[in-house]
């Protein structure tokens, strides 16, 4: 860090020396100064050549900067006698090439190389008034042999307390030349100017080194002088190793948000319109500065933008700035606020002057009374807008300044609106099955003088006896006959109504008869519903399709009045909403619903309603298909009638029982694909 503060204010000291200097030789002929014509770069095979021209005696002087990696040649007592200030070079080593001048009573004019890295560097000797600097690439000269590491320079200790020598700060600057220029501060000492002594010119470099090297007036905390006390010192290279990673950390979350070249100053009591002469030098702006811009500045940076670097001073010092094209204007903050104030009072003061005039804007897609609202917004105080549904019309009135604007916005609103094919493919799948069983059981007996036998109120066996007669009949049964015989009383009918199947076993005598019959039934059904509705709808437009029935719902009659009858809505309904994004997506709001009557169950008379719904919102690519499910109803039951008892009773209970077992499935199924029509 004491090295980069002394590379700020060791060139100082030189232009101070060097003033010195020039104020001792002001009789100088101007004639005897050269003068620099052009700067041209040409690219070689070894790198790049930097070709300076100029006219007289020139005395070119080369060095090396760093931070960043800079190489300049000098021409001392060279005034600058071209419009060239920066040549792009873009290559892999060499970014650009920076003329310019300090602008002294014996100028001193540089050329500067700004380099992407270090590369090895000579000066041609001068042929005629041409001077040539070759950069031979580091590319090539890496692949031509093995680069040798120079000894790298240990940094000797400052003594801060003490001020240097002038020579030392002469051969210092000279080594170390930089682009910054320094308006030469008047410093006088105290006790000289009590005493009413002048300071000679050869002491201003002393009495600059003095003030730039003297203590700082700042107060430690009670902890910090503790430490310091004990000996237990901070080193201040940590802290700024921890404030380093901590700016690179802030970097990486938030962006980069200025891409200026990193700058280090240590200014003191500086006036502020050098701070931003110095500000035109690195950023290559033209700066103007407003006469209420005042002040002085003390600041110490290390490797800031030097665009944070100006907006930190313009913060601490209540000023603002205004960048028109390549120009940087600053002011206070006062100032702008004014200039501000006045050109909307300007604008408003036009406004209520002007005459107004009345245009009519015709509409091709878009609804002019959907626009009206809109336009208001835009209209001035005095400005009106109406709109003619008939012809579809804006008519607007207001001044002339605003309709350029108006219409602008016009042709933004009024565009052909997208349209989205929408192919629905609906699958309604329905699945049954039924199984039932069933047995009756009759039997009798009879010896004259008792019998026993099934319950005729329970149901007679639908097998007759033919041809036997009974020789003791029994109790319960019809009296027998040649034609119909003997019927059996059941002992348990669970038969079925409506069977399919059936066996049946009977044994009669005349004193025993037995009937057993089993019945059964078995169904299965599968039923599938394919439809395909297509419907074509506008952007942002609503698109409705629905298939069912109407189902009449009769009111029964009231104070002595008629009947009615409503009819109310079993559809399968389907409602999409498309939105197409920037993306060139398509974003479906869906709502499906179906609604079936169910006969099965009414409420006087009237058939309930079974409903399936489903709302979703879903994101499709273009031509990409969705498949909304989840509208399933499963139906199961099993239904046992039985003889008490041996019913129950494992495998011969069955003989006893009546079994239904049935099934049903219902699934619902929606395939929606979306495309966006290019008209």
């Amino acid at each position: 860090m004491r090295k980069q503060l002394l590379s700020i204010c060791l060139p100082l000291l030189m232009v101070i020396s060097v003033t010195a200097a020039e104020t001792q030789n002001t009789g100088m002929d101007a004639t005897q100064r050269a003068a620099l014509h052009k700067v041209n770069v040409v690219r070689s095979a070894d790198g790049v050549d930097v070709e300076i021209t100029a006219q007289g005696a020139v005395s070119p002087r080369l060095s090396e900067m760093n931070s960043p990696s800079r190489v300049v040649v000098e021409l001392p007592n060279t005034t600058l006698a071209t419009s060239q200030s920066r040549i792009t070079v873009g290559t892999e080593d060499v970014k650009s090439v920076r003329i310019g001048s300090d602008g002294a009573t014996k100028p001193t004019t540089r050329v500067v190389v700004d380099l992407l890295r270090n590369v090895r560097y000579e000066l041609a000797p001068s042929s005629g008034d041409k001077i040539v600097l070759k950069l031979h690439s580091a590319s090539r000269q890496a692949t031509a042999q093995p680069a040798v590491e120079a000894p790298k320079a240990v940094p000797q200790p400052v003594a801060v307390s003490q001020p240097a020598p002038v020579a030392v700060a002469e051969k210092t600057a000279a080594s170390q030349p930089s682009d910054f220029v320094f308006v030469e501060p008047s410093y006088k000492p105290k006790d000289e100017a009590a005493e009413g002594k002048t300071v000679e010119p050869s002491a201003r470099a002393s009495v600059a080194a003095a003030r730039f090297s003297e203590k700082p007036n700042f107060e430690l905390s009670p902890a910090a002088s503790a430490a310091m006390q004990g000996g237990q010192v901070q080193p201040a290279v940590n802290l700024a190793a921890e404030q380093k990673a901590q700016m690179q950390q802030q970097k990486s979350l938030s962006g980069p948000k200025y891409t200026g070249e990193p700058i280090s100053v240590n200014l003191k009591d500086v006036d502020l319109k050098d701070f931003f002469r110095l500000i035109h030098e690195i950023s290559g702006l033209n700066v103007v500065l407003d006469p209420n811009v005042k002040g002085t500045l003390t600041i110490v940076l290390d490797d800031v933008p030097w665009d944070q670097a100006l907006d930190i001073v313009l913060k601490n010092n209540d000023l603002a700035r205004q960048l028109e094209g390549n120009v940087l204007r600053i002011a206070t903050v006062d100032t702008l606020r004014k200039e501000a104030e006045g050109r909307r009072a300007q604008q408003e003061a036009e406004a209520l002057a002007v005459e107004k005039v009345t245009v009519t804007r015709f509409l091709s897609y878009a609804h002019s009374k959907d626009v009206v609202e809109t336009v208001k917004k835009f209209l001035s105080q005095r400005g009106d807008v109406i709109s003619d549904d008939r012809t579809n019309a804006v008519i607007i009135n207001d001044i002339p300044a605003v309709i350029p604007q108006i219409d602008r916005l016009l042709t933004q609103l009024d565009r052909k609106t997208q349209e989205v094919e929408i192919e629905a493919r609906v699958v309604a799948a329905t699945r049954s099955f039924a199984r039932d069983i069933g047995s009756q059981l009759g039997f009798g007996w009879g010896n004259g003088t008792s019998a026993a036998g099934g319950a005729s109120s329970v149901g007679t066996s639908p097998t007759s006896t033919f041809g036997i007669i009974p020789k003791y009949p029994i109790i319960g049964t019809t009296a027998p006959s040649s034609t119909t015989g003997a019927q059996i009383p059941m002992f348990s009918n669970l038969g079925l109504t409506s069977p399919t199947s059936g066996l049946s076993f009977l044994n009669a005598s005349s004193n025993v008869r037995i009937d057993a019959i089993l019945t059964m039934a078995e169904s299965r059904g599968l039923l599938k519903i394919l439809s395909r509705p297509r419907v074509v709808t506008q952007n942002n437009i609503q698109a409705l399709v629905k298939q069912g029935v109407r189902v009449p719902i009769v009111t029964q009659a009231q104070l002595g009045g008629p009947p009615t009858v409503t009819y109310v809505d079993a559809f399968l309904r389907l409602t999409v909403v498309p939105q197409i994004t920037s993306e060139g997506t398509i974003f479906l709001n869906v709502d499906v619903e179906n609604t079936t009557p169910d006969f099965g169950r009414s409420v006087q008379g009237n058939p309930t309603l079974i409903t399936q719904q489903a709302t979703t919102q879903v994101l499709v690519t273009d031509g990409g298909t969705v498949v909304i499910g989840g509208v399933i109803q499963t139906q199961n039951s099993i239904n046992v009638s039985q003889v008490p008892l041996l019913g129950n009773i494992p495998m011969l209970g069955n003989l006893f029982k009546r079994t239904s077992v049935s099934t049903s499935n219902q699934e619902l199924i929606f395939f929606i694909t979306p495309r966006v029509i290019q008209t």
